[in-house]
């Protein structure tokens, strides 16, 4: 059959048939870029990543910028974000005032109360900080500079295309066990992922990406399983059903998740295929699978990029989103619903 491109914003989609087992499968794909910019900022002793922003109402019925951001202290001393970091937002060349959030309607605890908490040297803790916003279509840059030094970084954040968040809304995975990395990688991740390097009958989807959601579940002692389907897929019948292993060895404190056998479509996948470190990846609260794909003369490179369901993706370029992030994903998650079995 003929293959034909178009652009995603006019960026490139490519139809080929497949057949497997005498069944032709017809597969959509869009060619994008990897991701480039980093949130991650080092602030002196202290190592700060963004992982996300919203819009909520203040104490005097005000729209209020809210930050999330893991707080990691590398000093030798216990220390907490507040007397550990000094922040500045501005917006239109004014500085924004703190906001007072309430955490709910039945307590005086506010968002930004975490940042008081000691943390222990080399730990990390999640917190939020607020602002008071002038409006909600101008951009804020916020500076983050240490109390007792001269180290600064800043971040810049578009209010007009952040999501309205109840103060009891969140952008991560749920957590339960009290187990740092396996709170972290379990549940529900949705992304995209690409070709590239393609041979064989795969030679005309070179740079052809899918949207993509997964399911992590890790066991205490490490092992576990993932599962991912994309757009031609579903949970039920994955595009790969992998067995994997979870290290606390790595670049950061999320460990390294290891495969150690299952499938990726039609190929066999083995111990050290996948070694996915969180900490290599530029931006925060996500995962980047890569790997080759060989069957006799097809051949391709993939790589795939996952975030945990829920998140919004705020700090990422338009054209490294997945595609049906605006049309599919958001409206999804602005209702809170949970993740499908299938996409689209």
């Amino acid at each position: 059959m003929g293959d034909f491109l178009r652009d995603k914003d006019e960026s490139v989609v490519a139809v080929l048939a497949a057949v497997n087992d005498g069944k032709i499968t017809f597969l959509a794909a869009c060619g994008k870029d990897d991701p480039k910019e980093s949130n991650s900022l080092q602030i002196g002793d202290y190592a700060l990543l963004y992982k996300g922003a919203s819009i909520m109402e203040d104490s005097d019925g005000n729209d209020a910028l809210v930050l999330t951001l893991d707080f990691t202290n590398n000093s030798k001393d216990s220390g907490s974000y507040v007397w550990s970091i000094s922040e500045t937002a501005i917006q239109n060349g004014a500085e924004l005032a703190i906001a007072t959030v309430f955490g709910n309607s039945d307590s005086y605890d506010t968002v930004i109360d975490s940042q008081f908490t000691d943390v222990a040297p080399g730990e990390t803790l999640e917190l939020r900080t607020a602002f008071v916003l002038a409006d909600t279509t101008s951009k804020v840059e916020v500076t983050f500079e240490e109390a007792f030094g001269d180290k600064t970084g800043k971040i810049t954040v578009d209010p007009s295309t952040l999501s309205r968040e109840t103060a009891g809304s969140g952008t991560g995975q749920d957590t339960g066990t009290g187990d740092i990395l396996l709170d972290w990688w379990n549940g529900d991740w949705y992304g995209w992922w690409i070709m590239t390097g393609c041979s064989g009958d795969y030679e005309d989807l070179e740079g052809a990406w899918w949207d993509i959601c997964g399911a992590i579940d890790i066991g205490g002692d490490g092992t576990g399983t993932v599962t991912l389907w994309d757009e031609d897929y579903t949970k039920s019948e994955p595009m790969v059903s992998a067995s994997v292993s979870l290290s606390d060895d790595g670049t950061s404190i999320y460990g390294t998740m290891t495969s150690e056998g299952g499938a990726f479509t039609d190929i066999a996948l083995e111990h050290g295929d996948w070694i996915v470190d969180p900490g290599l990846v530029d931006y925060g609260d996500m995962i980047h699978i890569d790997g080759d794909y060989e069957n006799g003369g097809d051949a391709f490179h993939y790589d795939i990029y996952l975030r945990p369901w829920g998140t919004y993706w705020v700090d990422v370029d338009e054209e490294d989103l997945p595609n049906l992030y605006d049309s599919w994903y958001l409206p999804l998650i602005d209702a809170e619903e949970p993740m499908p079995d299938s996409i689209g």
